[in-house]
């Protein structure tokens, strides 16, 4: 088994026991510290990469989405409470902070302990809402969470969920609304069962931010659309990646499941992953995007090859299965024997589509040699990293605190 299929597989079998069971064993993950007493709101963060560690003190407000829970805390007391799920955050040990785990891996593991944390909120204090609060790799873990919840295959019901805040999303869809699936709409939804009072009162506003994340997960909310915002600096490379620049999205993929521990080490995982990338990019294009027989075969793609290289190059769509490597291989070989039976009828229109397709692959990668374009990243770092420092967080802490009031007076 290759090293992402391991990382898909892992992936889907952690979605595969909150779906099948409704539940994830509390016994796999850290205990949540509950009470005393059962809050109005429960908030649930997860910090970003190096931000964290399996060991982590889950009250401890450190970091960027401590930032922003520790107000809320001191502005609503009695009403709240928090945890922090620890997990790795590394990104395949080139993260000071962060452990040697691939980020993709980590990000599985955030998710499956986020799932086991919201159960045990929910069973334990059956009147509680969950609030989520995610930055960077925490938000895509917590975006995954959101999905699930609102298409009904989550952990807890959408009922339970009064409000999720993204920073800094990896998986932020292109040219994405500060509430994603509502565009123009800057006041979030009022939390379920509750009049929304204080919420009402609550704008969400974000200066607009150019392209989409760097991990091009476009995620969608389903019953949560509303109650999730996804809060973006532009020019942020983590959220904010130039439209047309796919070569970049695969690198991005591919390194969230590289050992970068060191050099070697680095060197040949990235050549394996992207080697093992590109042979099941070219399987599925043949499989999908030629169609031969009769004599004749037309290359017809159903996705640009920029498409293919990125949902190839990313673990958590499953790799090719061996019969479909086959059927690409008596494919290809069905197509070899045309093309040398009868050259000149099949050749120049079939080099014509192909080269069709490889100009559609430099125009989707035009951004990567337009300096006017890096010109906007020159100081992404700063960008990803002062969420805590240049206000972004503030309509975030004022949500949370909204959201606490109308749940308790809503409360006997």
């Amino acid at each position: 088994m290759s090293r992402r299929r391991t990382i898909a597989a892992a992936i889907a079998a952690s979605a595969a026991l909150g779906v099948a069971t409704g539940t994830t064993s509390s016994a796999t993950a850290a205990a949540v510290p509950i009470g005393p007493g059962c809050p109005a709101l429960y908030m649930l963060g997860v910090q970003g990469t190096g931000q964290s560690s399996p060991t982590a003190d889950p009250l401890a407000d450190t970091g960027v989405v401590g930032a922003l829970i520790a107000p809320v805390m001191a502005a609503a007391p009695g009403l709240v409470q928090r945890s922090y799920i620890p997990y790795g955050a590394g990104f395949g040990g080139a993260v000071p902070g962060g452990g040697p785990e691939p980020y993709a891996v980590s990000v599985t593991d955030a998710r499956r302990q986020l799932d086991a944390a919201a159960v045990q909120i929910a069973e334990t204090c059956p009147s509680t809402l969950l609030a989520g609060i995610g930055y960077s790799q925490g938000a895509q873990a917590m975006s995954s969470f959101a999905r699930d919840v609102g298409s009904g295959v989550g952990p807890v019901a959408p009922e339970r969920v009064a409000g999720i805040a993204l920073y800094a999303h990896p998986d932020r869809a292109e040219g994405a609304p500060i509430f994603p699936g509502r565009p123009g709409q800057t006041v979030p939804d009022p939390a379920p069962g509750t009049s929304g009072v204080a919420v009402s009162a609550v704008l969400m506003s974000n200066p607009p931010a150019g392209g989409g994340g760097i991990a091009d997960g476009a995620t969608s909310y389903g019953a949560l659309a509303g109650r999730v915002a996804d809060i973006c600096t532009d020019g942020d490379l983590a959220c904010s990646a130039p439209d047309r620049a796919a070569v970049l999205r695969v690198g991005a993929e591919i390194a969230a499941q590289a050992d970068l521990r060191d050099p070697l080490a680095a060197i040949g995982s990235l050549n394996g992953l992207l080697s093992a990338a590109l042979g099941e990019a070219w399987t599925t294009l043949v499989l999908n995007d030629f169609q031969a027989g009769g004599g004749n075969i037309d290359y017809l793609p159903q996705l640009p090859l920029a498409a293919r290289l990125v949902d190839a190059a990313d673990p958590r769509n499953p790799a090719p299965a061996p019969e479909e490597i086959g059927a690409a291989a008596a494919r290809w070989d069905e197509i070899t024997a045309i093309v040398a039976a009868n050259p000149l009828g099949v050749l120049p229109k079939l080099t014509g589509q192909l080269a069709a397709a490889w100009g559609q692959l430099v125009s989707d990668n035009a951004d990567l040699v337009d300096p006017a374009v890096w010109a906007r990243f020159a100081d992404t770092v700063a960008r990803h990293n002062n969420y805590a420092v240049n206000g972004q967080l503030n309509s975030g802490i004022a949500w949370m605190v909204a959201l606490a009031h109308d749940i308790a007076g809503g409360q006997p």
